[in-house]
C-alpha cells in the first residue's frame, strides 16, 4: 500500500511540473531551447494558422486562432478566435462567428479600441466587445470587392476596393470607402487618378486600370489624411510591366494635396506597397526591393534605395528609432538607416514569418518555423529556437508560425513575450 501512495505522491509532482525544460545554446552561444512560462492549446487537431500579427488586448490577454476539424471532409478546418489570459494562457472567451468558418488574413486588420476591437476580414467586417467576447455588430460587402487591410483613424476606418459603378463598366479601377466604427456603415470616398496609357483587357473581358492593397491614414493639424500608394499597367520593364505611386489625399477638404509620386525610380517593374509608415513629417513606403523616404506634405524624395537586384520584395517592415527594418522575401532582414537608407546590417530571414515586433532593443520574428532573436544595434542572432512542441509532444509536424508579440519589462523584471506554432501559443520570458 505504501508504494502506492509514494506513486500517486509522484504522478501529482509531475502533473504539477510535467514539463521540465533548460536553456540550450549552439557552438556560437545563440538560445536554440528556452523553458516557458506558459503554453496553451490553440488546436483541436489540426493545425492552427492565420494569425501573423499579435494583439495584446486590454493588458489582460492575447488574441489566437483556434482550429477544429470541420464537419466537411474536404474541407481544411474550421478557425475561431482566442483570448487568452496574459499570466497563465487561460482562455478568457472564444469568439466563433466568422462568416464561412474561416479568415482570409488578419495580418494589419484589426485595431483596438478601449473595450472592444474591429476585425476587418475582406468583404466581412465584425467589431466585438473585448470584455465579453461578443458581437456589437457585422456587416459584409461582397459586391464592392474590399481589400483586407483597412487604415485606421478615430472612429473611421479606410479601404480600398471596387465601386458598384466600376463593375457595372466592366473595370478594375481601385476606389476607396469610409466605413463607421460605430455602425459599419460604408461609403465611397475617392478614386485615384490613374492613366489609361497601358491600361488593357484581361482574360475575364475586364478593363484593368489598376490596384491598390495598403493605405494609412494620418492627422496633422487638426486636418486627416490618407497616404494612398497604388499600382496601374506600365509598359514591358526588366521584371513587370507595373508601376508604383503614391499621393496624399486630403479628407477633411476633400481634396488631392498631391498624386502619382514615384516610389521606385520609373523603371524595372514596381510591386504594391507595405502599409506606409508615417512618422513626424516623413513617409516611407516600398515597392519590390526598393523602400524610400519623402516628405508627408509635399511627397519630396529624401532618399530612396534598392536592397537587392533580385525580383522580389517585402513583407513587413518597422521603423525603431532611428532604424528601419525590413523582412525580405529574399531570406534577408535589412536594417537601414531611417535618415539616409544607407545599410546598417543583415540578417536571416524568409517568406515564411511573422511580422517584425520590437522590444527593448530586441527585434523578434518567426523565420521559416524558427523563432528567432535578435540585437537591434549590432544585427547579432541571439535566439534560434524550433517548435518546443517537437520535444514536448511528440509533434514533428509543428514549427513557430503565425505571430510573435510581447509586453516590455517592468519594475526591473525581464518582459515576456508570446509566440504560436501549430498547435501551441508559447509565453517565455523575453532576452531583456
Amino acid at each position: 500500500m505504501q508504494w502506492l501512495i509514494y506513486l500517486i505522491i509522484f504522478s501529482g509532482l509531475l502533473a504539477c511540473n510535467p514539463e521540465k525544460v533548460s536553456t540550450e545554446t549552439d557552438k556560437d552561444g545563440v538560445i536554440t531551447r528556452l523553458p516557458h512560462v506558459w503554453k496553451s492549446s490553440i488546436s483541436e487537431g489540426p493545425r492552427s494558422f492565420g494569425l501573423h500579427r499579435g494583439y495584446i488586448i486590454d493588458n489582460r490577454g492575447i488574441l489566437a486562432v483556434g482550429m477544429r476539424k470541420s464537419a466537411e471532409s474536404s474541407a481544411k478546418g474550421e478557425q475561431y478566435l482566442l483570448f487568452k489570459d496574459l499570466e497563465t494562457g487561460e482562455n478568457i472567451w472564444k469568439w466563433d462567428e466568422f462568416q464561412f468558418k474561416t479568415i482570409g488574413t488578419l495580418r494589419q486588420s484589426i485595431n483596438l479600441y478601449p473595450g472592444t476591437m474591429l476585425l476587418h476580414d475582406a468583404s466581412t467586417t465584425y467589431h466585438i466587445n473585448t470584455m465579453t467576447g461578443k458581437t456589437i455588430w457585422k456587416s459584409r460587402n461582397p459586391e464592392i470587392s474590399l481589400r483586407p487591410y483597412p487604415a485606421f483613424l478615430k472612429d473611421k476606418y479606410y479601404v480600398p476596393g471596387v465601386s458598384i459603378e466600376s463593375q457595372r463598366r466592366k473595370r478594375r479601377e481601385p476606389t476607396i470607402f469610409a466605413c463607421d466604427v460605430a455602425t459599419g456603415a460604408v461609403k465611397e470616398l475617392m478614386m485615384p487618378k490613374l492613366k489609361d496609357e497601358h491600361a488593357y483587357v484581361d482574360p475575364d473581358s475586364i478593363y484593368y486600370r489598376g490596384s491598390m492593397l495598403n493605405i494609412e491614414a494620418c492627422s496633422r493639424d487638426g486636418i486627416d489624411y490618407l497616404v494612398v500608394p497604388f499600382t496601374e499597367p506600365g509598359p514591358k520593364d526588366l521584371f513587370n510591366d507595373t508601376r508604383g505611386y503614391f499621393g496624399l489625399y486630403n479628407i477633411t477638404d476633400k481634396r488631392w494635396v498631391y498624386e502619382r509620386i514615384a516610389i521606385r525610380p520609373d523603371h524595372g517593374g514596381a510591386s504594391s506597397s507595405l502599409k506606409p509608415l508615417v512618422h513626424g513629417d516623413k513617409v516611407y513606403l516600398t515597392s519590390l526591393t526598393t523602400v524610400g523616404c519623402f516628405e508627408l506634405m509635399t511627397g519630396k524624395e529624401v532618399w530612396r534605395r534598392n536592397l537587392s537586384e533580385m525580383f522580389t520584395g517585402f513583407n513587413d517592415f518597422i521603423l525603431v528609432g532611428d532604424k528601419l527594418l525590413l523582412n525580405g522575401d529574399n531570406a534577408t532582414l535589412y536594417c537601414v538607416d531611417a535618415n539616409t537608407g544607407l545599410p546598417m546590417w543583415t540578417q536571416k530571414a524568409s517568406v515564411l514569418t511573422s511580422d517584425l515586433y520590437h522590444q527593448d532593443g530586441i527585434i523578434y520574428y518567426i523565420y521559416t518555423k524558427f523563432l528567432l532573436a535578435v540585437d537591434l544595434q549590432t544585427g547579432k542572432l541571439l535566439w534560434d529556437m524550433p517548435s518546443p512542441d517537437i520535444r514536448l509532444e511528440g509533434r514533428d509536424d509543428s514549427w513557430f508560425t503565425g505571430f510573435v508579440t510581447g509586453t516590455p519589462a517592468k519594475d526591473g523584471k525581464k518582459g515576456r513575450i508570446f509566440a504560436s506554432t501549430n498547435y501551441n501559443v508559447y509565453c517565455f520570458e523575453a532576452e531583456q
